[in-house]
């Protein structure tokens, strides 16, 4: 289920946001960014134009994935989250905020 150029845009910015929502990107979530750019063949245009993208505009981008698309996001948040140990609270209600905006949160129910 390959995401398209778009998807893969929104996806990059959705991310960073959420390494950075507590004020810090630790290296461990560097290098799970990295990795998971790697598997999702990401260029470095798709990078760029990702890192301006506002979260918001990326998210309404989100929304119009499949279903299977969107679990897909739901578990390269959560690798983000967990790759340095440490859950802030604000990754966790940006994760929740998301989920609940793609619609994430009723394929989980």
């Amino acid at each position: 289920m390959p995401f398209t150029s778009q998807e893969k845009i929104a996806i990059v910015s959705l991310l960073i946001e959420i390494a950075n929502a507590d004020s810090t990107i630790a290296y461990e979530e560097m290098i799970s960014f990295n990795l998971i750019c790697r598997r999702l063949e990401i260029d470095h245009n798709s990078f760029v134009v990702g890192h301006g993208l506002k979260c918001e505009h990326a998210i309404e981008v989100l929304k119009t994935m499949t279903d299977d698309k969107k679990l897909e996001l739901a578990k390269l948040m959560v690798e983000i989250i967990d790759s340095d140990n440490q859950a802030a609270d604000s990754e966790i209600a940006l994760l929740n905020h998301a989920c609940r905006a793609i619609g994430i949160d009723r394929l989980l129910q």
